[in-house]
């Protein structure tokens, strides 16, 4: 495969993914510590799997992932991706300090995003460059953003439009809560909130992650892709929630 082809594939889905992952946030309380696995899909095919490793502690925040190709193309190219959020809490949300993420999939390719508040400024590095721009309150980085539609859906939100630094420029960008269902999952039937990404009328990309209710709404399943193109699909296969693992529960039809 052209190494053109194989980057467009795989990081813009690894950027989703680190966008999906971060634990809800409490309105008088930092988040919950969560531990969870991921069996990653492309087309209906697995191809990797996902670690994802929240602490929360002493007013801070900070998440860890990695992910790395166990079958097929991703296997093949050796993928492995590895990203590192952290943050505080100001009047019970969340203020982005640093975001770092590296993916290894034919090349090495490098993001990172330092915020200096003091100065209103963050600085940021990815493949094509460096950039600083200027910070407004409440600007968030990738992991941040799940912290607050998460917290929004704990006090009954449906709609969230935040301006988020990526790259070289700040992109507003809006979510909203689609449906309330229950699905299957390896750990037994959930009742989630399915949230979307909203886009351009004519997009045909999609990006929707399904908040499972009773377990803090922790993410147990995400879908991105192209509506004429390749779906991928993550789905939770083992979840630690504040030290408590969940076992397996019976099936929707139950």
């Amino acid at each position: 495969m052209p190494k053109r082809t194989a980057n467009a594939f795989f990081c813009p889905t690894l950027s989703w993914l680190a966008l999906c992952l971060v634990p809800a946030l409490c309105l008088a309380a930092p988040p919950a510590d969560f531990e969870a696995r991921l069996d990653l899909a492309r087309n209906g095919k697995v191809i990797g799997e996902m670690n994802f490793d929240l602490k929360s502690q002493d007013g801070r925040w900070i998440m860890a992932s990695n992910t790395h190709g166990t079958h097929g193309l991703a296997r093949f190219l050796a993928l492995k991706e590895s990203s590192t959020g952290e943050g505080t809490w100001e009047d019970s949300k969340p203020v982005p300090l640093s975001y770092v993420r590296d993916v290894q999939v034919i090349k090495h390719m490098h993001w990172s995003a330092d915020f200096d508040w003091g100065a209103g400024k963050v600085h940021t590095v990815y493949p094509d460059g460096e950039s600083t721009l200027d910070l407004k309150p409440g600007m968030v980085d990738e992991s941040a953003i799940g912290l607050i539609v998460r917290d929004g859906l704990a006090r009954g939100e449906d709609e969230w439009f935040l301006d988020m630094v990526d790259e070289d420029h700040i992109e507003h960008a809006h979510f909203r809560r689609r449906s309330v269902e229950s699905i299957e999952t390896p750990l037994g039937c959930m009742k989630v909130h399915v949230v979307e990404k909203v886009r351009g009328e004519n997009s045909t990309r999609y990006t929707r992650t399904y908040y499972a209710e009773d377990h803090e709404f922790t993410p147990v399943k995400m879908e991105h892709g192209k509506t004429d193109g390749d779906h991928m699909e993550a789905n939770v296969t083992e979840l630690t929630v504040d030290g408590m693992k969940v076992d397996p529960g019976p099936g929707c039809g139950l």
